[in-house]
């Protein structure tokens, strides 16, 4: 919170005083400063050790009064509510956008939990004249609410012992892709005359291609401020951009340890394939040709293609570890949409969207499923796969379900059938019939989409399947 200086002691007083459960005695923080906005000495010490530990959970602030704190230096991240008091000038010596940005900080950093964060900001006209310039710039529209009505809706997900008929197991199998950690061999086995790839000219290139110019813009009024030329200086030898493209494929095949190895081969590239014919690396006219964007791009693009089918291993399916139940989920924070599931383990269905909320009912009341829920990613269930670019990723199914035959299915909604879906939808495949033949349980994938889903309304698994 924000306060002019004079008033900050009494804007502390007030938190206390009315509202005593919240933020009375040790959970109000009044820092007091100079008339400057500095710090006081004496303030300093208990200043940094709150901004040190005031995300830590025992630690009793809920609000800090000060001047000029949230100007910089400040990264707490459980700030939810920001009120701006000053008149926010230059003489003010401070910008909003600081205040602002305090708030954005996220506070459950990397959990993917599906929780859309709130900052509540309160401010005089000037402060939320800044707020309405933002919205328009960053072309974005920022929810209002009325104080004292309208409150955050803050759920927590977790099993209930009493729904406890209704937990699904899901086995934990090794992963059948693994990212290799060397290519060593496969890279010295590499057969560059057989590479599929277009043939470069040998010219000289233009010059105007050597000639890179910086220009520098006012980021408010757009009025160029700065303009300079520079003059890329050409390699003088052959193994300077050998060693340059072989440090990209490197790190475009994440294995950047194997620069030894590629450098080598990208050589005998240049030397033999890359022109069509065999050339002398060490001549002007060839290191002239290899200095070239149309050079590099075929160069790394061949290399990337050849290698990418390599860099992932395939291994024998095997379980891991005993199944995991759903139970065993620590609640989460969710603020999005939820489904009261009469058949789910979960006191609430989480769900990302209207569409997945609509399925969930329709399991719910489906007739032929005993059980189902939604999949939160912080459950931790996820199906490695490969995209089309041969790059290891990682899917998370939406829904888990058993029917009446006790047969198990993972469940995916979608929009849209794209590439990277058929890929997902195949190791999915994969997976339910590793699962089915190691676990002694069936299991099965069933993708449903949202048009058809929306124009037939299946009311059972069996409509469902036919779609």
């Amino acid at each position: 919170m924000l306060s002019d200086t004079g008033e900050a002691e009494d804007i502390g007083h007030w938190l206390r005083d009315k509202y005593p459960t919240e933020f009375g005695g040790e959970k109000t923080l009044i820092i007091h400063t100079n008339k400057t906005g500095e710090i006081t000495k004496a303030d300093l010490d208990e200043a940094r050790k709150a901004a040190r530990e005031v995300d830590d959970e025992k630690n009793p602030i809920n609000a800090i009064v000060s001047v000029l704190m949230l100007r910089e230096g400040w990264d707490v991240q459980n700030v939810t509510v920001v009120v701006g008091l000053r008149p926010y000038s230059a003489k003010a010596n401070i910008l909003p956008e600081q205040t602002i940005g305090r708030g954005l900080r996220l506070m459950f950093r990397g959990a993917n939990s599906g929780y859309d964060e709130r900052v509540d900001i309160i401010g005089n006209k000037a402060f939320l004249e800044f707020v309405d310039d933002l919205e328009k710039l960053e072309d974005l529209t920022l929810d209002t609410f009325e104080i004292g009505k309208e409150k955050p809706r803050i759920l927590s997900i977790m099993p209930m012992e009493e729904k406890k008929e209704f937990d699904i197991a899901l086995p934990q199998l090794e992963p059948v892709l693994v990212r290799k950690k060397s290519l060593s061999e496969e890279i010295t086995g590499l057969d560059v005359m057989q590479f599929d790839c277009a043939i470069l000219p040998m010219k000289k290139g233009d010059a105007a291609e050597k000639i890179f110019q910086f220009e520098g813009y006012d980021i408010l009024t757009l009025k160029k401020i700065l303009e300079r030329q520079y003059t890329l200086t050409d390699p003088q030898t052959a193994q300077e951009v050998i060693g340059y493209y072989a440090r990209i494929i490197a790190k475009e095949v994440k294995l950047p340890s194997q620069f030894a190895a590629l450098a080598p081969k990208v050589r005998e590239f240049f030397e033999c394939k890359a022109f069509g014919k065999t050339v002398n690396l060490e001549e002007a006219a060839a290191i002239q040709a290899m200095n070239s964007n149309v050079a590099q791009y075929v160069c790394v693009q061949t290399f990337k293609k050849a290698l990418q089918d390599k860099t992932i291993a395939e291994q024998e399916p095997v379980l891991h570890a005993p199944a995991r139940w759903l139970s065993s989920m620590e609640p989460i924070p969710w603020s999005r949409k939820v489904y009261e599931g009469r058949k789910c383990v979960l006191n609430l269905v989480p769900c990302g969207n209207d569409f997945e909320k609509a399925f969930a009912k329709f399991l719910d009341h489906a007739e032929d499923i005993k059980a189902f829920s939604k999949l939160p990613e912080r459950f931790g269930f996820a199906i490695e796969y490969t995209d089309a670019a041969m790059n290891l990723r990682y899917y998370y199914p939406d829904f888990v379900a058993i029917d009446q035959q006790n047969v198990h299915w993972l469940l995916e909604t979608k929009g849209q059938q794209t590439e990277e879906v058929s890929h997902k939808d195949h190791a999915a495949r994969m997976w339910c019939e590793n699962a089915t033949q190691l676990s002694g349980t069936a299991w099965r994938y069933l993708k449903v989409m949202q048009k058809s889903f929306e124009e037939l309304k299946p009311e059972s698994l069996a409509d469902a399947l036919a779609l």
